[in-house]
């Protein structure tokens, strides 16, 4: 039968977290493609919540930006704390920004490029003062350690842990009922929880930006699509394209 939807016949992995894959699961169902969910990856809110809200509370006074690198930043953050926010808002990508925006709050910059590495470039161009970083436990350090080269004063502050998840028995049953014709990976943890679990993939590999692909390449795997638009749309778009031109 002659396909008509792009992702017909498809089997694409994706290994984010439940949350996060449900967008992404049901656009590649959309366009004919199964998506095979096995996360790989869970959060929760950091252990020593009372603390880190007593913190929080402590610090925001004393910060004129906050900047929040994810959605779950966003999230676990207004967990911890209920109060005013005085400070100028900065974020990491345009989904963080909307959860953002749909609770009432402006965010004044978010960079061109959706990336710690671009968050830089535009606080270059704006005079030092002092920021408090929103992240979870896995962040890279270079947000942190390139402002303050800079001139920022700046602190983290940790409000969530990403975990190891390890998938229970109908999910790796998923993986064995036929090939997978597609690997995703949204970032550097689920491609090292991936390899610690199974080993290197067998098949064509997708990453979300150039963070993920470094850590894929480093350890051992080929990336065969990174989208030059560090967003899941982007990856879809890319996904789609290569399958487009694999068929033809």
């Amino acid at each position: 039968m002659k396909r008509t939807l792009p992702l017909a016949d498809k089997r694409i992995l994706i290994t984010r977290s439940k949350e996060q894959a449900r967008y992404f699961s049901t656009q590649i169902q959309a366009l004919g493609g199964t998506s095979l969910e096995v996360p790989l990856i869970q959060f929760q809110r950091v252990f020593e919540s009372d603390l880190v809200s007593t913190d929080i509370e402590e610090s925001l006074p004393r910060y004129e930006w906050v900047v929040f690198t994810s959605v779950n930043g966003v999230k676990y953050f207004f967990e911890l704390y209920d109060g005013p926010m005085p400070n100028r808002i900065a974020a990491v990508g345009t989904k963080t920004k909307q959860v953002l925006d749909s609770m009432g709050y402006k965010v004044e910059l978010i960079p061109d490029r959706f990336s710690a590495e671009g968050l830089v470039d535009s606080f270059t161009k704006l005079p030092p003062t002092s920021v408090l970083l929103i992240q979870g436990n896995l962040a890279r350090p270079l947000l942190r350690d390139e402002l303050g080269r800079i001139g920022y004063n700046v602190k983290q502050i940790v409000v969530y842990e990403n975990k190891l998840r390890v998938p229970g028995d109908k999910e790796l049953n998923v993986l064995k009922e036929g090939k997978v014709d597609l690997y995703t990976f949204t970032s550097p943890s689920t491609v090292h929880n991936y390899i610690k679990l199974f080993g290197l993939p067998t098949g064509p590999v997708a990453t979300i930006g150039p963070i993920t692909r470094q850590a894929a390449q480093k350890a051992g795997v080929e990336v065969t699509i990174s989208p030059e638009e560090y967003t899941m749309d982007g990856l879809l778009e890319e996904i789609v394209q290569y399958f487009k031109r694999e068929d033809t």
